[in-house]
């Protein structure tokens, strides 16, 4: 999509620590496929209690939520279990993914 850094705040888990520090996954957000799910891909691996990967589907977290703005929008993430490809569906990639956290994101 474009190189703009994003920073995804975790509220859950809440000892959750990346190499840029407590509570915080910086990256890009690499597709935003409809208002209500986005793919965002971390600039390194991220471990959830034994869940690895770089690349995380976000939804809102409230059903007024939306990603019309990325700006403080609360959000709950899942781990995308296989490569992510342009091609895969919405339905494809959140049958491919494991919930892994409640957070915010901010760009």
């Amino acid at each position: 999509m474009n190189d703009k850094a994003y920073t995804i705040t975790v509220a859950e888990p809440w000892d959750f620590e990346s190499p840029d520090g407590k509570n915080v996954i910086q990256g890009t957000i690499l597709s935003i496929l409809t208002n209500q799910f986005l793919v965002f891909k971390a600039n390194y691996i991220l471990n959830f209690d034994g869940v690895t990967g770089d690349t995380l589907l976000l939804t809102p977290r409230f059903k007024e939520g939306s990603f019309n703005s990325t700006k403080g929008v609360s959000v709950n993430g899942g781990m995308l279990l296989i490569g992510y490809e342009d091609s895969l569906s919405e339905s494809e990639l959140k049958s491919n993914s494991k919930f892994v956290l409640i957070g915010t994101i901010d760009g």
